[in-house]
């Protein structure tokens, strides 16, 4: 493909409890082709994240807890968003490297320096091969590498099977977390509509309380002839 460019755009909302947060963040990728089977993205986003705390909706075992401060009723920060990242592909194969949350930030619910959560970069590496089984049926196993500090590196190990680029199915496995079942559907190469149920079944943050996660995901493809669906 001749070098062409992508821009997009990215609002994110998680509320799980007394937290609630809102990340909003514009992108753009630069592609250029390497040789006549080869491409390579680089690409970044740039926005901001606000968090809000409801301070009335935290119930503490003892009135005096040190890490919240009575007095605030509801807190809210907002904070600069970085990502950044790098993507090698082709119809065979891809590479990628990315990082999330670049600008490290933090938080306290009160004016002390001993009782800050601190938000972190998060740093990914992936890659996969698709395996023509025949005319009509594609096999796509993959692997990401997620590193964040203090926690153990996480690894996602994926296998999705496509039918003519129509429509695909597959499954993942989160190492020590859990897993999940995907499907999707492409329509007239424009549309394309995902869905996953992830079923944590690990040690870690919210996992005991976790009863499942849907995800529903819908893409549009807007006049760009370089890529399919």
């Amino acid at each position: 493909a001749s070098p062409h460019h992508g821009i997009g755009f990215t609002a994110l909302n998680y509320k799980t409890g007394y937290i609630n947060r809102v990340t909003s963040y514009a992108t753009y990728a630069y592609h250029i082709g390497l040789n006549e089977t080869t491409s390579l993205a680089a690409g970044f986003g740039l926005g901001i994240t606000s968090f809000n705390i409801d301070r009335s909706k935290i119930t503490l075992a003892t009135s005096s807890d040190p890490s919240v401060d009575e007095t605030i009723a509801t807190f809210k920060k907002v904070k600069p968003e970085m990502n950044a990242g790098l993507w090698l592909y082709s119809n065979k194969y891809f590479l990628g490297i990315s990082a999330q949350q670049i600008i490290p930030s933090k938080l306290s619910l009160i004016d002390n320096a001993e009782n800050k959560s601190t938000l972190v970069p998060h740093l990914f590496a992936t890659a996969g091969y698709r395996a023509r089984l025949s005319y009509d049926l594609s096999l796509i196993p993959s692997v990401m590498v997620r590193y964040i500090s203090n926690l153990p590196i996480g690894v996602d190990l994926n296998l999705k099977a496509h039918f003519q680029d129509l429509f695909w199915i597959g499954g993942n496995y989160r190492n020590q977390d859990g897993f999940a079942a995907m499907l999707g559907m492409n329509f007239a190469q424009k549309i394309h509509i995902s869905y996953a149920y992830d079923l944590n079944k690990g040690q870690y943050l919210l996992s005991t309380m976790n009863r499942g996660t849907h995800e529903i995901v819908v893409g549009f493809l807007l006049k760009n002839k370089h890529a399919s669906l």
